[in-house]
């Protein structure tokens, strides 16, 4: 399952065969825009998103999504709170992870409808995540790139205490955005709107010799300026 933003505001449904990298529905497209100019986004289940609004004062909004069948429809946004200025977001099916500035931030997130106290005191990771792209591959686990091409791999061990592994060393800045539904599948979005796919056959050894290229979703299309897959549902 992954959730989009257009540029205008209106979200976008698509859910993805990850076997065969077919799409198997949509994209469905809201009528209604978020009311808000949106910067980052994490898909937290199949009708819970979070997403922050750009502006000083770093407001993160809950969208509860009603239908995404053979329509797009939600409630209008949640303000949960601010102080949420993260430039990425992604979440792994029990923590929120935010940068902000190059810092990385975990959040415990305790509710699959969070209201701010279901999303815990942020733990300061670490400083010099200077990455274009964030999402989580698996519990504890997150993937990104660099503006330079690299595709970087870490384990979040704890507060102040990570592992890195570099996949790639190049070729990855093609990508605006990053997407991870679990079991090692990897999407890769290029400003053109084609959307690429690969599989990484152990996504948690720290080893890119076994990421593999599994050719396009779409050539073009894909034209969402945020876009966030639903995590653990690939195994």
């Amino acid at each position: 399952s992954v959730y989009g933003v257009l540029p205008d505001g209106r979200l976008t449904y698509t859910a993805i065969d990850a076997a065969t990298g077919r799409r198997t529905h949509g994209a469905v497209t809201s009528t209604a825009t978020l009311g808000f100019t949106p910067k980052a986004m994490a898909t937290l289940n199949f009708n819970t998103i979070l997403i922050t609004e750009d502006g000083p004062d770093g407001r993160l909004y809950r969208v509860d999504v009603i239908t995404n069948n053979t329509s797009l429809s939600f409630n209008p946004p949640i303000l949960l709170g601010t102080g949420f200025t993260h430039d990425l977001l992604a979440f792994d099916g029990s923590n929120l992870f935010g940068i902000a500035a190059g810092v990385l931030r975990r959040y415990p997130v305790n509710a699959t409808k969070p209201a701010r106290s279901n999303i815990l005191t942020g733990g300061l990771i670490g400083g010099g995540f200077t990455l274009k792209t964030l999402t989580a591959t698996g519990p504890n686990w997150i993937l990104g790139t660099t503006e330079s091409g690299l595709l970087i791999s870490y384990r979040i061990n704890g507060v102040e205490n990570y592992s890195r592994f570099e996949l790639k060393d190049s070729t990855w800045q093609a990508f605006d955005h990053l997407l991870s539904p679990g079991g090692g599948v990897y999407y890769g979005h290029r400003p053109e709107g084609s959307l690429h796919r690969y599989l990484d056959a152990d996504p948690h050894d720290g080893n890119g010799t076994d990421l593999a290229g599994q050719g396009t979703v779409d050539t073009s299309g894909w034209v969402q300026t945020l876009l966030s897959a639903q995590p653990a549902t690939v195994r």
